[in-house]
């Protein structure tokens, strides 16, 4: 299964899976939804105590996104539809007990069957599963937390930041695999058409190795198609190969004294017409 978060930014979104109320309402105390709002008389009195020393910098407020399930389907069937729409939970804190429904380790399994990409923390008062249990129905797993109820503030939110911050990371390391495997595939794509092309020429220079129809007088092939060319056009239509004209030193002998010939001649006195003299008295 791919990761279904389309977007860059850290994903904050957490789903609270519980049959209790009360224990929603306890994680919307713990965890953040938005800044802290300070009063105008608090940013006063701070500003007055701070006067004259450094600023420390500032830390950004930490804010989750919170979402709420009341049993092991309907946790399911949000998560399948956050993953639809692209926008997965980095984080399911998934009670044990949650009658009349799945219980929370059965809820965990089909989660993962399908969304194996969730961290999940498991929450509870009672012992109701062995650790050997849980890892012959969960498998051996690093996605997996332990937080007992009643919850301690501190360690919730811990818990909460530790395992988003973690989901983000894995998503950028599948994204970057991802990004390289697809590199290599259009890299294999073009070197195994360069293959094909250089397979085709060598197709193509395999047919010189036959016997050409030549003619003995004037040195034209004639083609498949049954038409005469020279040697230069039929090379450049068969080959990968480019012509370049020049001439051979034994041509360029033949040439030179063929023009010393001309050159001779020319310069030679014509001999007399006879038809051209007068005729004797």
């Amino acid at each position: 299964m791919t990761d279904g978060d389309s977007s860059p930014a850290q994903n904050q979104r957490i789903l609270i899976v519980d049959d209790n109320p009360s224990i929603h309402e306890d994680f919307e105390k713990i965890l953040p939804t938005r800044p802290p709002q300070e009063s105008q008389l608090d940013e006063l009195l701070e500003e007055f105590l701070q006067e004259g020393k450094p600023h420390p910098p500032a830390v950004p407020a930490i804010c989750y996104e919170l979402d709420h399930a009341y049993q092991g389907e309907e946790a399911y069937n949000k998560v399948a539809e956050a993953e639809k729409a692209g926008r997965p939970y980095a984080l399911l804190f998934i009670d044990i007990r949650m009658p009349p429904g799945w219980d929370g380790i059965e809820t965990i399994r089909r989660i993962w069957a399908e969304f194996p990409h969730n961290e999940v923390v498991i929450c509870t008062a009672y012992s109701d599963y062995s650790w050997e249990d849980i890892q012959t129905q969960l498998g051996t797993t690093d996605q997996l937390q332990f937080l007992r109820k009643p919850f301690d503030v501190v360690s919730t939110k811990q818990v909460a930041l530790a395992l988003t911050k973690k989901w983000n990371l894995a998503r950028q390391a599948r994204r970057y695999v991802q990004d390289l495997e697809e590199e290599v595939a259009g890299r294999t794509k073009d070197l195994r058409e360069k293959i094909e092309e250089l397979q085709k020429a060598l197709v193509e220079i395999k047919e010189l190795r036959g016997i050409l129809p030549m003619c003995a007088w004037c040195h034209k092939i004639r083609d498949d198609d049954n038409y005469w060319q020279q040697v230069d056009e039929y090379l450049s239509s068969h080959t990968l190969a480019e012509i370049s004209h020049g001439i051979c030193p034994d041509c360029y002998a033949k040439m030179v004294n063929q023009l010393d010939e001309a050159k001779q001649s020319a310069q030679q006195p014509k001999p007399p017409d006879d038809h051209n003299e007068p005729a004797a008295k």
